[in-house]
């Protein structure tokens, strides 16, 4: 037995000795609790700001769950208990790692948990979600200097798509002339600069090839090559590559 099944167990144990003193953790609206185990937790690179958990986001749905039911674990444990589930057959379990970003770098999904009485015992397997790092929702960039840079498990090829009216279309990168990106397998990290477009506000998925995980960023691209130059706020650290605009030129779109 390992350190860490150790661990959890002396955990359960805890929880089952609470139960016995009368003060059931998961008795009142549901009258059952999932014990949740993130497995394959860990990023590429956890050392690195947009690769570190800071919180784990778990979710339960199913057949008569009118709302998910939602519970939040420290970034630093593999797991925790989620209590006041409803007891039922069928349900889903979903598991998000959240960096200090609120981005979700990974996340995984059991289906068809049985959830009893009592405690039940619940894996999760973690997959990479390939993420932007250096843009965010509401972003405003020159369409001269939109560059992606991402970060997610190197073993995987992604793609960079922009959604439009509910079709998606991959980009192509304007110097590589391939859609496909293979990230650094040291760092995790790649460079994706699309030929330039049309200003405007547009929506970017970048999608892992293998398993299909994505996020996604809407941004205002906006004519870095006809407007007279602007005051411009430059980003810092990793998204140096990326310029916001100022006002007047951050105008509400």
């Amino acid at each position: 037995m390992t350190a860490e099944e150790m661990k959890r167990i002396l955990a359960l144990l805890a929880l089952l000795a609470l139960a016995g003193c009368g003060a059931d953790p998961w008795q009142g609206s549901g009258g059952g609790a999932l014990a949740v185990t993130v497995k394959n937790a860990a990023s590429f690179d956890p050392a690195a700001e947009h690769g570190r958990i800071v919180s784990y986001r778990v979710s339960v749905s199913g057949e008569g769950i009118e709302e998910p039911i939602v519970a939040l674990f420290d970034g630093g444990a593999d797991g925790g208990v989620v209590a006041g589930v409803p007891v039922g057959e069928g349900r889903t379990v979903a598991v998000e790692a959240v960096n200090p970003n609120e981005a979700v770098i990974r996340a995984g999904e059991s289906f068809g948990v049985k959830v009893g009485g009592g405690l039940t015992e619940v894996e999760v397997e973690m997959e990479a979600v390939p993420i932007f790092t250096n843009i965010a929702e509401g972003n405003a960039v020159d369409n001269t200097r939109l560059l992606f840079r991402i970060f997610s498990d190197p073993s995987n090829p992604v793609v960079v798509h922009e959604i439009s009216h509910g079709a998606d279309t991959a980009l192509v990168d304007a110097s590589t002339s391939l859609a496909e990106l293979y990230l650094d397998e040291s760092t995790g990290m790649g460079r994706f600069a699309p030929a330039l477009m049309e200003p405007g506000r547009r929506s970017f998925e970048v999608r892992d090839l293998v398993s299909g995980r994505s996020s996604a960023a809407s941004v205002l691209v906006l004519d870095g090559t006809r407007r007279r130059p602007a005051p411009l706020v430059a980003a810092t650290g990793a998204e140096r590559d990326v310029v916001l605009c100022s006002a007047p030129w951050c105008a509400p779109w």
